[in-house]
């Protein structure tokens, strides 16, 4: 009874794991989706921003955002329908680190005053730490998901086993419901942070 009581619990704690990776690659797809849409409705702008960087050569600056742009899409809607995600997850996490990478060597420059460019949800910010602290944070989400395998929402397991009805059963929609959710809120409090950030800054000027 012992042994089986573990083994329960064990499998309690596979599903925990499994659910929290679900989550992440939801919440991961939807900031890959809605920053490449940004991008793609403000092209010209992103390229501004891109070249703001002065790290790549200005004749490369056209190719890195339409290449940049469109793998954002692909990974995002990868792992929202859950194909190949383990590589999208593999590949985000990459590019995440690479826009880390632009974003110190511009800190290290004392370089603030440019935006960071990631458009979408998250929206644009002045480069700072916090940025990469946030990177960091989406990096780990990343490797996460790459490291623990969910059925939830997988379309590969769903054509291989036919069982259609367990990947997108109610604990999927339920999950869904939860993810939107708490992006939401996030938003929410973001938004609200940066009212009053201004809110401060018109105070201070008067």
């Amino acid at each position: 009874m012992l042994k089986r009581n573990g083994m329960q619990h064990q499998w309690k704690a596979g599903e925990k794991l499994e659910i929290a990776s679900f989550i992440f690659r939801m919440i991961l797809a939807l900031l890959f989706i809605s920053s490449s849409v940004s991008k793609i409705k403000n092209s010209t702008t992103h390229a501004s921003i891109v070249k703001d960087y002065k790290i790549l050569p200005e004749r490369s600056i056209r190719f890195f955002v339409v290449l940049d742009t469109y793998s954002e899409l692909l990974i995002g809607l990868l792992l929202i329908f859950g194909l190949y995600y383990s590589w999208a997850a593999v590949t985000g996490s990459g590019l995440l680190l690479l826009y880390s990478v632009a974003i110190v060597v511009n800190l290290l420059r004392g370089r603030r005053e440019i935006s960071c460019g990631c458009g979408g949800i998250v929206g644009n910010h002045n480069l700072s730490w916090v940025l990469v602290g946030r990177n960091v944070l989406l990096i780990t989400m990343c490797l996460w998901v790459y490291q623990i395998p969910t059925t939830y929402g997988n379309l590969s397991w769903a054509f291989e086993t036919g069982n259609f009805r367990t990947v997108y059963g109610e604990e999927y929609w339920t999950l869904m419901i939860i993810t939107l959710l708490s992006t939401l809120v996030i938003l929410i409090g973001q938004h609200l942070g940066s009212i009053r950030k201004k809110v401060h800054e018109l105070v201070a000027e008067k």
